[in-house]
């Protein structure tokens, strides 16, 4: 608004205070397009809470398209067991006995541990195979050679780690002497290894103990063994997921004599915990909408979304669709047969005890019913695509809030256009009662003037006798 420049000092008016009363009342419309932007922002801000809680709702359903939660299975063993375990959908319910025979180890040798070993220059060659019989068999990858230049027992441990040979070496000071100590990189009686060559260095993986060169054995390469319901089998790592169908075991240490129970169960937990997410979301929602459509009679107050269709449009299209049957899945056909169901106040609740029963009853195919099967699309994905339809972004939510923001644009535009006009009409209040406090002023000086003149007429103190 433009500064007043009339004081009033002529007229003796509070000018000033007559054009502010007169402005608040020329800024009413101002204000009421200031409570209407409001009422739009607030609208704005229950749809975004609205798609909130569909979104998380949509997340839920999504979880339950995943058909291995309701096929999952739980690996169990005893907490002393030499090996853990775990299992998934492809695993069949029962339990095995396991006897670790043997862990799977890598070849690992070292350099005399009274005399430190010093490289000399020249080349390394290592060759992997396997020791049968107490002879070694070079396998099928071809040697791996590096060269050395020769230097420290540190610049030879940095050259073979670098030189990509598939062993790891690491330098120990035992108190006495520094050894060199090579280990293979992978476990498995095939990855035993020989090395040859000029550096002074050679290590025969037939050799065990003290060899006559300057190199010992620490651990000869072997194979993991393991005894499986009486079936003695042999992987090349302590990791063996290709015994037991479904099942991975993580052997641990040697425990020969002592076989421990391991027990595959069907595992509901997943799905049962997906369900009750899913259930709580939905509520979430339900209280929500109820939230923002509210109505109180009592203050006379309506929340955001209270009159508008959108809300409760999707809140009635969920609710038929979470009552409706899924055909073509032989199984389960509606949320009800699994236990399920809809409460006298609009929310779900889920019976557990019907629900544990469906999870493990074939027939109803609980997974087939979320997820789908074949062409057939289950509930879960059904109700993930008609949520998003709601919270996509040409979706119905969108297309409401679109519209919000054009009408909040528009008061942008009324509010510009209104508050140049209010500029233009503070402008001629000053400009008129400027005009009259100076009109009133010259009339005051004329009175003024006539008072004296007529105070000084002959006679004049005489009449006021």
């Amino acid at each position: 608004m433009a500064g007043l420049t009339a004081s009033g000092i002529g007229s003796g008016l509070d000018i000033s205070s007559l054009i502010s009363q007169l402005m608040t009342i020329e800024q009413q419309p101002l204000t009421a397009l200031s409570t209407k932007e409001a009422s739009y922002q607030a609208k704005l801000s229950a749809f975004g809470q609205l798609k909130s809680v569909l979104s998380t709702l949509q997340s839920a359903a999504e979880t339950l398209t995943d058909a291995a939660k309701f096929t999952a299975t739980k690996a169990s063993v005893a907490s002393d067991a030499p090996f853990s375990a775990t299992s998934s959908a492809s695993a069949t319910a029962g339990s095995y006995s396991v006897e670790v025979l043997a862990l799977a180890k890598e070849q690992r040798v070292a350099t005399s541990a009274s005399t430190e070993f010093t490289p000399g220059a020249g080349d390394l060659t290592i060759t992997f195979g396997k020791v049968t019989g107490g002879v070694f068999a070079a396998g099928s990858e071809a040697a791996k050679t590096l060269s050395f230049a020769g230097g420290s027992l540190e610049e030879f441990r940095d050259a073979i780690n670098g030189g990509n040979l598939g062993v790891t070496a690491s330098v120990i000071n035992n108190g006495t002497v520094k050894q060199l100590v090579i280990k293979g990189n992978a476990t498995g009686a095939e990855q035993a290894f020989e090395i040859t060559g000029t550096t002074g260095l050679s290590v025969d993986p037939t050799a065990s103990g003290v060899s006559t060169d300057p190199v010992y054995s620490l651990a000869s390469a072997q194979d993991a063994q393991l005894d499986v319901d009486g079936i003695v089998v042999s992987r090349s790592s302590n990791t063996v997921d290709d015994v037991i169908d479904g099942v991975t075991l993580t052997l641990n240490k040697q425990d020969v004599g002592n076989a421990s129970t391991l027990t595959i169960t069907d595992d509901r937990s997943g799905a049962t915990t997906a369900i009750n997410a899913f259930v709580s979301a939905y509520n979430n929602l339900n209280t929500t909408i109820k939230s923002l459509t509210a109505y109180n009679a009592t203050t006379q107050t309506a929340a955001s979304l209270n009159g508008d269709s959108t809300a409760r449009s999707i809140q009635s299209q969920l609710r038929t669709m979470l009552g409706n049957a899924i055909s073509g899945l032989g199984g389960a056909q509606r949320l009800s047969d699994i236990g399920v169901s809809f409460t006298s106040t609009g929310t779900l609740e889920v019976n557990s005890t019907k629900l544990s029963a469906a999870l493990a009853d074939p027939e109803l195919d609980v997974g087939a019913f979320f997820a789908g099967s074949g062409t057939v699309d289950g509930f879960a994905t059904l109700l993930s695509e008609r949520i998003d339809g709601y919270i996509a972004s040409d979706g119905m939510i969108a297309g409401r809030t679109d519209g919000i923001n054009t009408s909040i644009k528009s008061i942008d535009s009324q509010r510009e256009r209104l508050n140049a006009r209010l500029t233009l009409i503070e402008a001629r209040y000053t400009a008129q009662f400027t005009a009259l406090d100076t009109l009133i002023s010259g009339y005051t000086l004329t009175s003024d003037y006539l008072t004296q003149q007529l105070a000084n007429l002959p006679g004049a103190a005489n009449s006021n006798n």
